[in-house]
C-alpha cells in the first residue's frame, strides 16, 4: 500500500478552497476554477498508484476496486442528494423541482456532465440555478475510472507498458481538447474524452514513479542530491498554482492550452513528494491537511447552499450571506466526514456496507427520476398564478400547417412561415425567435405570410460579421447571419424585412446586470477576413448594418428596424407571485428596471445606429421599448404576466403584448 502522504491532502485543500472561493466570491479569486483540475491530477496519481499496488502483489480485483470506490463516493453523495431533493421538495417551483430530479437521477449513475452538456446553449439556464451542476467533474472523474483499471490490467496481460497506453490515450485526449475548445466549447468542458489528459497526467506520473522509468529514475536522483533544486521544483509548482487561481478567469480558452497551468503546478508538487520544504511546511500543516480529509464532502455541500440561496433569494446571495454558507458548508462537511463517510468508508462487514451504500444510491436516483417524470410534483404548489406564470417561461414555436424548416447547420438558417411563400420575413438573433409568432399572427390576420430565416442564438442579422464571444465560440455566425439576408435579397417575393437583435450586446460584449455578469464571456464582433479586435465592436457593427440595410434596400425591400426590449439586468424568477420559500417575501413592486438603467445600457448602441438610421429615411424604425416603459420604468411583468422568460427575452405573453401595443406602427 502507497504511503501516506500528508502534503496530497493538503493539495486537494488547496484546491477545494479555490474553488469555493470562486464560487462564493468570484472577483477574489477569478481563476479559482482550476480547483477542479487540480483535483483531476491527484486523482489519478493515487488511483493509479493503488491499482499498480495491487497488480504488484497480484491481489488487484477489478470488482473489488469499484466497491471500494462506491465506498469512498456514495456515503457523503447519497447524503446531499437526498438532502437536496428534500429541501427542493419545500423551496422549489415545480420545473425547478422537476430539473432538479433529472440531475439527481443523473448524479446516481455519474453521468450528470452528459447531462449538462446537452443542456448547454444559449437558453439555458444559468448554473447558480442548479444545485448540482459542480457534479459534472465528478461524471468525468468516474467514466474515467470506468476505463482505466481495465486499460491497466490488459496491458499487463497483453504486455503492452502502462506508460505507452496511457501516453498515447494522454496525447489524443489533449487534441481533442485543443480541437474542441475553439470549436465547441462546450463539449470540451463536459465530456471525459477532452478532459481525461489531466487525470492520466497523474496516471502516468505514478507509473513512472513506481515502474522504475529511467527518466523518472534520474530526476528522482537529482532532487534529491541538488536540494537546492528540489526546493525549487516545489516552490515552482506552487507558484504556478497560485498564479492559475489568481491570474487566469472564466473568459479564456478552458479547458484549453491553459489547463496545462494547473496540471504541471500539481504534477511537480507530486514529484517533488513530502520532503519538500513547501510540501512538508505548507501544505501537510494541520489546518491544511483537515481541509483536505473533508475536501470531498465540503465540495458536495458547498455549491447546494449557495444555488439554492439564489434560488429562493430571487438572485445572487450578498456577500454576507454567502460567507455564513460557506462557513456552514464546512460544519456539514466536517459532521459528514466524521459521521457517515469514515464509518462507512472502513471498518468491518465492508461488503455489507457496500451494499447498503448502492441500495440507497438506486433509491435516491429512483427519487429523482420520479421527481423528473412527475414534473417536480406540480400538485404540491395549489397558486393558479404562479402555474401561469411557470407557461410564461415555456417558449415554443408554434406548429405551422405550411411550409417551415428547422435547419440550423451552416447551410440551412432556421427558418419558418406560416405559409409556403412568405412575403415578410422576420430575420434576427435569438431575440427576433422570441417576437416572431406575434407578428406572424398580426401578419397572418391581414393576408400576409410570414417567414424567419436566421434566428440563430448569439448572431447578429448582419451581411460578412463574425460574431463569438471570447471562449473561442464562434456559433457559425458568419453563414448564419449572411446566407439568410442574401437569400432575402434573391427571393423576389419577400417584399417586407423585420430585422431585430440584441444590439447592445454585440455593441459592448458585454451582458447587463449581476445576473449576467458571470455567464458569458466578452463578445466580440469582426468583419470577414478581419484579424479579431482589429476593430471596436461599435465599429464593426456599424459596418455591417450600414452594408445590410443598404443590400436590402437596393433589392426594393420594404425595411423595418426595430430597437430591442429593455435588458432587464435581474431574473424575471424575481418577480413570480409565490415562491414556496422565500428570503425575500415581497415580490418586487414594480417588477420593472429603471428607464434611466436601461438608457445608459443602451447609449453607445442607440446613438450609432440613429446615426445609421438617419442616413436611410427609407428604413421603418419601431422602438419595442415604447410598449413596456413609461418615463421611469420598463417593466418586466403586469398584472401576473411575465413579459420575459429570462432577463432579455420576450415570453409569448410578452411578445403578444408589445406587438399588439405598437401594431398601428408597423
Amino acid at each position: 500500500m502507497p504511503g501516506y502522504r500528508p502534503d496530497i491532502d493538503g493539495l486537494r485543500a488547496l484546491a477545494v478552497l479555490s474553488v469555493i472561493a470562486f464560487h462564493a466570491f468570484p472577483s477574489w479569486l477569478p481563476g479559482g476554477f482550476i480547483g477542479v483540475d487540480i483535483f483531476f491530477v491527484i486523482s489519478g496519481f493515487l488511483i493509479t498508484q493503488l491499482i499498480q499496488d495491487g497488480l504488484q502483489r497480484q491481489g488487484f480485483r477489478i470488482a473489488a476496486f469499484y466497491a471500494a470506490r462506491v465506498r469512498r463516493l456514495f456515503p457523503s453523495l447519497a447524503i446531499v442528494l437526498l438532502a437536496c431533493l428534500a429541501f427542493g421538495w419545500f423551496a422549489l417551483l415545480s420545473d425547478e423541482y422537476a430539473e432538479l430530479g433529472k440531475h439527481t437521477a443523473a448524479s446516481a449513475v455519474f453521468i450528470p456532465n452528459l447531462v449538462f452538456w446537452s443542456e448547454s446553449g444559449y437558453f439555458d439556464g444559468a448554473a447558480e440555478a442548479k444545485p448540482l451542476w459542480h457534479l459534472w467533474s465528478l461524471g468525468i472523474e468516474e467514466q474515467f475510472y470506468l476505463l482505466w483499471p481495465v486499460v491497466l490490467v490488459l496491458g499487463i496481460r497483453l504486455g503492452i507498458g502502462a506508460m505507452q497506453t496511457g501516453a498515447a490515450l494522454l496525447l489524443l485526449s489533449l487534441a481533442l481538447n485543443l480541437i474542441m475548445v475553439g470549436e465547441a466549447a462546450s463539449a470540451a468542458f463536459f465530456l471525459p474524452v477532452s478532459r481525461m489528459w489531466e487525470l492520466l497526467s497523474g496516471c502516468l506520473l505514478a507509473c513512472a514513479l513506481s515502474s522504475g522509468n529511467p527518466v523518472a529514475v534520474a530526476l528522482g536522483r537529482r532532487l534529491e542530491t541538488h536540494r537546492l533544486l528540489h526546493e525549487a521544483a516545489a516552490m515552482a509548482g506552487l507558484s504556478l498554482l497560485l498564479s492559475g487561481v489568481f491570474l487566469l478567469d472564466r473568459d479564456l480558452n478552458f479547458p484549453g492550452a491553459w489547463a496545462g497551468v494547473p496540471v504541471l503546478g500539481t504534477a511537480v508538487l507530486l514529484v517533488t513528494g513530502k520532503g519538500a520544504w513547501v510540501n512538508r511546511a505548507l501544505l501537510s500543516c494541520r489546518p491544511l491537511v483537515w481541509i483536505g480529509l473533508i475536501s470531498f464532502p465540503l465540495y458536495l455541500w458547498h455549491w447546494p447552499l449557495l444555488s439554492f440561496a439564489g434560488l429562493i433569494g430571487g438572485g445572487k446571495p450578498d456577500w454576507p450571506l454567502r460567507a455564513a454558507l460557506v462557513a456552514a458548508s464546512f460544519g456539514m462537511a466536517g459532521l459528514t466526514y466524521l459521521l457517515v463517510e469514515r464509518p462507512l468508508r472502513f471498518g468491518r462487514h465492508l461488503a455489507a456496507k457496500t451494499r447498503a451504500l448502492v441500495v440507497v444510491m438506486v433509491v435516491a436516483g429512483g427519487l429523482g427520476l420520479a421527481t423528473f417524470l412527475q414534473d417536480g410534483f406540480a400538485s404540491r404548489i395549489a397558486n393558479r398564478e404562479v402555474a401561469a406564470q411557470l407557461a410564461d417561461l415555456t417558449f415554443d414555436l408554434p406548429d405551422s400547417d405550411g411550409w417551415y424548416c428547422t435547419g440550423s447547420g451552416q447551410d440551412g438558417p432556421r427558418c419558418h412561415s406560416t405559409g409556403p411563400d412568405p412575403t415578410v420575413v422576420v430575420i434576427g438573433d435569438s431575440h427576433a425567435l422570441m417576437i416572431y409568432p406575434a407578428l406572424g399572427e398580426r401578419f397572418k390576420a391581414k393576408g400576409e405570410t410570414v417567414g424567419m430565416y436566421g434566428a440563430s442564438d448569439g448572431c447578429p442579422p448582419l451581411l460578412d460579421v463574425v460574431s463569438q464571444d471570447d471562449g473561442g465560440d464562434v456559433r457559425n455566425c458568419l453563414k448564419k447571419g449572411s446566407r439568410p439576408i442574401r437569400r432575402i435579397i434573391d427571393d423576389p417575393a419577400i417584399r417586407e424585412v423585420i430585422l431585430t437583435s440584441r444590439g447592445p450586446m454585440y455593441t459592448t460584449g458585454r451582458g447587463f446586470g449581476d445576473v449576467e455578469s458571470d455567464q458569458f464571456g466578452a463578445w466580440v464582433l469582426h468583419l470577414d477576413g478581419e484579424e479579431k479586435g482589429a476593430r471596436s465592436n461599435a465599429d464593426v457593427f456599424a459596418e455591417g448594418l450600414s452594408k445590410t440595410l443598404d443590400a436590402l434596400l437596393a433589392a426594393g425591400k420594404k425595411v423595418t428596424f426595430l430597437h430591442d426590449v429593455p435588458e432587464l439586468g435581474f431574473d424575471i424568477r424575481r418577480c413570480f407571485a409565490f415562491r414556496p420559500l422565500s428570503l425575500n417575501r415581497d415580490v418586487p413592486e414594480p417588477c420593472a428596471v429603471s428607464r434611466r438603467e436601461v438608457e445608459a445600457r443602451n447609449e453607445l448602441h442607440r446613438k450609432m445606429v440613429d446615426r445609421i438610421l438617419m442616413q436611410r429615411p427609407a428604413v421603418k424604425v419601431i422602438d419595442l421599448a415604447d410598449a413596456l416603459c413609461d418615463p421611469t420604468w420598463c417593466f418586466a411583468a403586469r398584472d401576473g404576466a411575465l413579459f420575459y422568460i429570462d432577463d432579455d427575452h420576450l415570453s409569448h405573453r410578452g411578445a403578444a403584448y408589445v406587438v399588439r401595443q405598437l401594431w398601428d406602427k408597423f
